[in-house]
């Protein structure tokens, strides 16, 4: 079990102690006394104690807005992707509009989902799932129609119904794809939070770290400014990482990509 830990956590944890020391080894080197360009890793945990109050707070905000939209995603893509299952005219009907949605620039559409929902955390929240939902559309549609063809033959043969064909076969088959796409869309709802931040501001109210970056980067407070994009990429590593955990679980049993950890 030690071994097992050692060998999964090891690795990382060496890259972790490397980027520190090199980002260390930079600050101190490279920009010497300039700390406002490249503050050394104790600044930065010193800015992070001294706000934990604000960073907390902003933290949690953004937490609320990225699962709302990563949430939101998960039921408008995957439902998306059933539709478009069902059959070949929907797809080709459906699916165009889903990519015209993943290549529109947030940016040019943000007026437009400002008028419409206003300065506050629902615009954010949009903003989030429009970034977040097409990896699991297209993913869940793509795992959904690569169902084996020996085996739809078989429930056919059998005279299953489309729904038993869907619920035994399809659905079941699709997981792993489901969440490769999962875990794409996990980190990008909390970059979609964050942009939706920068561009919306904080409404009036409290803001989460998107708004707390701007601030502190109007201040030139780089350290605080460090520590606030480190709880921002930490909070997007724990969305990826809870998805990864509950893929692993449900797919550990019966498939390659989930089975080979534990060799």
């Amino acid at each position: 079990m030690n071994r097992k830990i050692l060998r999964t956590a090891g690795p990382p944890a060496l890259v972790f102690v490397l980027v520190i020391g090199a980002w260390w080894l930079l600050s101190a080197t490279v920009y010497g006394s300039s700390n406002y360009l490249l503050p050394r890793p104790p600044a930065v945990l010193d800015a992070a104690v001294d706000n934990a109050g604000t960073l907390g707070a902003g933290l949690r905000i953004t937490f609320v807005e990225a699962a709302a939209g990563f949430l939101l995603a998960i039921a408008v893509g995957m439902l998306g992707a059933v539709v478009m299952s069902l059959a070949k005219p929907l797809e080709r009907s459906l699916y165009p509009y889903a990519v015209l949605l993943q290549t529109v620039p947030i940016v040019a559409v943000a007026p437009v989902i400002v008028l419409w929902f206003g300065y506050n955390q629902t615009s954010v929240i949009v903003i989030s799932f429009m970034i977040s939902v097409f990896p699991i559309l297209s993913n869940t549609l793509l795992g959904l129609l690569s169902a084996d063809r020996n085996h739809l033959d078989l429930f056919r043969m059998h005279r299953a119904a489309r729904r038993t064909q869907f619920l035994k076969l399809r659905l079941p088959g699709a997981l792993p794809n489901i969440f490769a796409g999962l875990r794409v869309s996990a980190g990008l709802s909390v970059i979609g939070a964050i942009v939706g931040e920068f561009i919306i501001g904080s409404g009036g109210q409290e803001g989460g770290l998107g708004v707390k970056v701007i601030f502190a980067q109007s201040r030139l407070a780089t350290a605080l400014l460090f520590a606030e994009v480190l709880a921002a990429t930490l909070l997007g590593f724990a969305f990826f990482l809870t998805v990864s955990v509950l893929g692993n679980r449900l797919l550990r049993s019966w498939h390659e990509s989930a089975m080979r950890g534990d060799t």
